[in-house]
């Protein structure tokens, strides 16, 4: 069983590439979705293309999904993370939702309860030292609640005394008018 140094340098040099392709993909599970902000992010080492995986559910009192999403711009420490689009599938939805400019947040609508994946393909470019990342926050759109009509209050006993005084006011004057 005679190994020779080159196919153990090949098997080594496969292994740390894939390694590097992996260390990127991300599929996290953001669980139940409410109003208030669930966080979410990565932080990449090596320049590349890759896909992170976000899983979460919506209730029924929710139509939407919404958030807002930050990358590393290149500077001399980091390296520049672009996040070049979201797809949202599953759940309720017959075909998938993208959102091309995630930069300005993303915001998907008309979505019923269910389970749903939402795919950030990032493009992540050379850096000097170390690494760059994004972040996110990402919230339920809750349904209106429809709010019963509200029947106008009861006059205040000051409303009548104001009506009533304008009343004897014109009165008066009608009056002072007739006895000319």
């Amino acid at each position: 069983m005679g190994f020779s140094v080159n196919s153990l340098k090949s098997a080594f040099l496969a292994v740390l590439v894939s390694a590097t392709g992996m260390a990127g993909a991300v599929t996290t599970n953001l669980g139940l979705l409410s109003a208030g902000d669930t966080s979410f992010g990565n932080t990449f080492y090596s320049s590349g293309t890759f896909t992170d995986y976000y899983t979460f559910s919506i209730g029924a009192n929710s139509s939407g999904a919404a958030g807002t999403l930050t990358d590393s711009d290149l500077s001399f420490f980091t390296r520049d993370v672009d996040v070049t689009k979201i797809v949202l599938s599953g759940g309720t939805l017959a075909s998938a939702m993208s959102d091309g400019n995630a930069d300005d947040g993303f915001s998907f609508t008309g979505l019923g309860a269910g389970a749903y994946t939402m795919a950030l393909s990032v493009n992540v470019g050379s850096g000097f030292l170390t690494s760059g990342n994004y972040k996110g926050t990402i919230h339920a759109v809750l349904n209106a609640t429809p709010t019963a009509p509200v029947a106008s209050p009861a006059p205040e006993p000051a409303d009548f005394a104001m009506a009533l005084m304008g009343l004897a006011g014109v009165g008066y004057m009608v009056r002072r008018r007739s006895a000319r």
